[in-house]
């Protein structure tokens, strides 16, 4: 359960960065920092959500289920955006199940905060359908990548993208990763073992150090770099300022 974190600052949240404190006292003034553990459910399919989450370095992972138990990530949502993007576009329940991928604190907020926010204000609205683009474009591709490529390269574009968040050492078991790639447990146990093989992880129960990571981006199929330009786009828009 997510508890009060002692300490955390907004502005490692990159849509709270952008956004001028004094323009969103509302906001800014209600916002909860919490510690949140891993595996941690944030919101069931189809459950109301009560609270958006804007990640500071914890990750969290959209995971999409099927009838038979099968699941895959839609998309992971680290401290480029906020988890409860659906609030904003008018929904009051979540379509996918939302969990913690990786241990850490966000920045959460009451549902009813930022639909006020966003009725007042025009600006954070220009970040939140700029973060939706981006979003909507990282999903389209997650969709491709899950049926066209190798477990191998959804791996490598996987590490890649959590490095990216959260550096070179993860804290993440070979269950968690099959269950967000949609895969057996045994096909990621495989490829890690081919990965650390060629010197490009190692790994120990429960933590995966890359050591390599050109070797990575070499392994991992065009999806990553295309989505990281995404990102890096949008880090530069919302740089720029808001209209009000």
């Amino acid at each position: 359960m997510a508890h009060v974190a002692p300490s955390s600052s907004p502005n490692r949240n990159k849509i709270l960065a952008a956004l001028n404190e004094a323009d969103y006292p509302n906001i800014f003034s209600q916002l909860e920092p919490v510690s949140l553990a891993q595996g941690e459910v944030i919101y069931e399919a189809d459950s109301p959500m009560k609270y958006v989450y804007f990640p500071v370095t914890a990750v969290f992972s959209m995971l999409s289920s099927m009838e038979d138990g099968r699941t895959v990530e839609v998309g992971p949502v680290g401290h480029e955006g906020l988890v409860g993007l659906r609030i904003f576009l008018g929904a009051d329940t979540s379509l996918d199940q939302v969990i913690v991928h990786v241990a850490g604190e966000a920045m959460r907020l009451r549902a009813s905060v930022l639909k006020a926010a966003v009725s007042a204000q025009g600006g954070m609205s220009d970040k939140l359908v700029r973060y939706t683009q981006m979003l909507l474009a990282m999903t389209a591709r997650s969709g491709a990548c899950n049926k066209l490529h190798s477990t191998e390269q959804q791996l490598a574009r996987w590490l890649l993208t959590m490095c990216d968040y959260v550096g070179e050492e993860l804290a993440v078991t070979h269950e968690l990763i099959a269950l967000t790639l949609g895969v057996r447990r045994a096909g990621v146990s495989e490829a890690a073992n081919g990965f650390r093989n060629g010197g490009v992880i190692e790994y120990r129960r429960g933590h995966i150090q890359i050591v390599d990571r050109r070797g990575l981006e070499v392994i991992a199929c065009e999806c990553y770099p295309v989505v990281k330009k995404e990102y890096d786009h949008l880090y530069a828009d919302l740089s720029q300022p808001s209209r009000g």
